[in-house]
């Protein structure tokens, strides 16, 4: 027999992993570039869910859109981090353990993504460069 104190916090942990669930299947967060050229939507993780262009958008350079595209999915990424942040701190609470190690998971993948993408801007940064070197 399961003590009474054990049932009641597996029923909570229960009622708690239900209402996440819920809250993540439609979780996302969007972002646009500075000049609102490009938007894009990623869902927890930086996984880029949709993007969008403006027609101002095609008109740019590679590079520029690029930069643009690279921004945009930073701040979508950035933007669902904060919402799954938000969303496990009112199902779990600040002190739920479980609540805080998905949260923790979440973050550093977000990290990696974004130091990836900052290695990419570095790439492009020292390309621009050498080219410039050239003419």
């Amino acid at each position: 027999m399961i003590a009474p104190d054990m049932q009641h916090a597996i029923t909570r942990m229960s009622h708690d992993a239900e209402q996440l669930a819920a809250k993540l299947s439609d979780l996302t967060g969007v972002g646009a570039d500075d000049h609102e050229l490009v938007r894009a939507k990623c869902a927890p993780g930086g996984r880029l869910v949709d993007i969008t262009f403006t027609a101002e958008a095609r008109r740019l350079q590679t590079h520029e859109l690029r930069e643009a595209v690279l921004s945009a999915v930073g701040r979508a990424a950035d933007a669902a981090q904060a919402s799954l942040t938000n969303a496990l701190a009112e199902v779990t609470g600040d002190t739920d353990l479980l609540g805080r190690d998905v949260a923790r998971q979440a973050t550093e993948q977000v990290d990696q993504y974004r130091k990836l993408i900052d290695e990419q801007r570095q790439k492009l940064e020292q390309l621009r460069h050498s080219l410039g070197h050239r003419g």
